[in-house]
């Protein structure tokens, strides 16, 4: 049974004219009804009442009536779905992020992309910057949004934004009512940071200028996340720098302090698989760019 045999037979069985259902077929109306003939010989059954004067459905003709319609509705979703994807109208796009990055920044850059492609769904996956780095490398992520430095040739990388850190500390903490933190204070102070298989220089300017002050500060628990991390800090088992987009999430017994001068701002890159040949992805890029624009 061919898709175009079930068209001809609906055309016949919504005007129950053979003469009509030509002329709406564009076609002569012997090969209609030899057409028709071979699909009542295929089936087995006679899908049609005939006489000089009408034309009714039997009732097989009626089941296959609703069936065709089910059918080529289907093959017509399809269809669309097939010429959707083509142009990148649907699917999902995976997509890495930082927990301190999805925030008004991420926002805006999907919601352009949304207002676009409402057919495309995001599967949004929160993972430190290396293993965003190791996901994009196996193309089990089409996009990270993480922080640099990105070492692997094969990644593409632009620019989203740059923002302070600032300190972290628990709400008891006697840096937290101090008047002005000086890197000095930092001597002895037990440290959560997430473990450094994790992440890729994210502390290092923060120890450096720690060490230059003659400050040792040590590690009092390493996080696997920065959320873990923030949890511990709460919970008492130390401080630590982080950005500043994180002072937006509210958490008892959090607060933060602004550091001393001399860090430098902490960076936030698109990275991406250059072999990744993803029309999601190309699209999205666009849409990256535009928002950046605005």
């Amino acid at each position: 049974m061919e898709l175009r045999h079930l068209r001809y037979f609906m055309t016949v069985a919504e005007e129950l004219s053979f003469r009509r259902a030509a002329e709406r077929l564009h076609m002569a109306q012997p090969p209609l009804s030899v057409q028709i003939k071979t699909l009542e010989d295929e089936l087995g059954v006679r899908l049609f009442d005939r006489s000089t004067r009408s034309v009714s459905l039997t009732a097989a003709g009626e089941v296959l009536l609703k069936e065709s319609r089910l059918v080529l509705a289907a093959a017509e979703r399809a269809g669309q779905h097939t010429r959707n994807a083509e142009h990148g109208l649907v699917g999902t796009l995976r997509i890495g992020v930082l927990a301190p990055n999805t925030t008004a920044s991420l926002a805006k850059i999907l919601r352009s992309y949304r207002l676009q492609y409402p057919g495309v769904q995001f599967l949004l996956n929160q993972l430190t910057s290396m293993e965003q780095l190791h996901a994009l490398r196996a193309n089990t992520l089409d996009v990270g949004i993480l922080r640099p430095p990105i070492m692997f040739p094969e990644l593409e990388s632009r620019f989203v934004e740059k923002s302070p850190m600032v300190l972290a500390l628990p709400a008891g903490h006697r840096l937290a009512k101090k008047g002005e933190i000086e890197w000095e204070d930092f001597h002895n102070e037990p440290m959560v940071m997430v473990h450094p298989t994790l992440q890729h220089g994210y502390y290092d300017g923060f120890l450096s200028l720690c060490t230059k002050a003659g400050a040792r500060p040590i590690v009092g628990q390493y996080a696997n996340d920065i959320n873990s991390k923030m949890w511990l800090i709460s919970a008492g088992f130390g401080l630590g720098p982080t950005s500043k987009s994180m002072t937006e999430i509210k958490r008892p017994g959090l607060v933060f302090r602004e550091l001393p001068p001399g860090l430098p701002m902490v960076q936030t890159n698109l990275a991406w698989n250059r072999s990744n040949n993803s029309l999601l992805l190309r699209n999205f890029l666009q849409c990256f760019g535009e928002a950046q624009e605005e």
